[in-house]
């Protein structure tokens, strides 16, 4: 229930966060692109909400001083998203310049069809590690967050974290995650062609569907 002591100007400010969670909670298969733009815009709301609350009382002030902590968190895992994306990025930068020398040297054959397994597999268990420190990682933030009732203004303040938080994890997973689909999409004619069929046999969706089941576990846990 929301409380009706707000300032007129204070309360349509809540309604539009409010309006931006259920954007970001109520539409899952939304693109990581959507989302992030949903959070940005709701960030500049936030910015204004905060505004009216910090200039009420001391101890407004002093809540949000608690979910402020939540909020280092949400800061936390958006550096773990970038530093994630800039490993894959490296990853696939390195596995893309090695199968292109290795392909230019050599003549098609059973010597490079053995060269490109090899070349996938060292880059899947670097992602398959990546993974599970992902996991590591967000257990250790499960065991950290707390539980706390605030007023109604506060609480707003709470829910955009949580969602925050919760949209970035889930941010983090899709990155981390290898997806047949994309790998199909980029995959070429001749040597290069044969990626999707190295990467995706059964044996390699099975794990990574099961690495995929952890991390999506972790995530229902925080």
């Amino acid at each position: 229930v929301r409380s009706t002591s707000w300032s007129e100007d204070a309360h349509p400010l809540s309604r539009a966060i409010e309006d931006h969670l259920l954007m970001l909670t109520q539409r899952p298969e939304s693109s990581c692109c959507l989302k992030l733009g949903v959070l940005k815009n709701m960030f500049e709301v936030v910015e204004v909400f905060l505004r009216f609350q910090t200039t009420k009382t001391r101890k407004a002030f002093t809540d949000l001083e608690d979910v402020s902590d939540g909020f280092l968190e949400v800061l936390d895992i958006c550096s773990t998203v970038r530093d994630v994306l800039m490993q894959i990025k490296e990853q696939v930068r390195e596995l893309e310049l090695s199968l292109r020398r290795r392909l230019i040297k050599t003549k098609p054959g059973g010597d490079q069809e053995a060269f490109l397994a090899s070349e996938i597999d060292a880059y899947v268990f670097k992602r398959r590690a990546l993974s599970r420190e992902i996991r590591k990682q967000l257990k250790k933030t499960e065991e950290k967050r707390k539980k706390k009732d605030f007023g109604d203004e506060i609480n707003v303040m709470k829910n955009v974290e949580e969602t925050s938080f919760n949209v970035l994890v889930s941010l983090l997973i899709e990155v981390v995650t290898i997806k047949q689909s994309d790998h199909k999409k980029s995959s070429r004619s001749g040597g290069i062609g044969n990626l999707s069929r190295m990467l995706y046999n059964n044996n390699q969706r099975d794990v990574d569907a099961e690495e995929l089941k952890k991390l999506r576990e972790t995530e229902r846990e925080l």
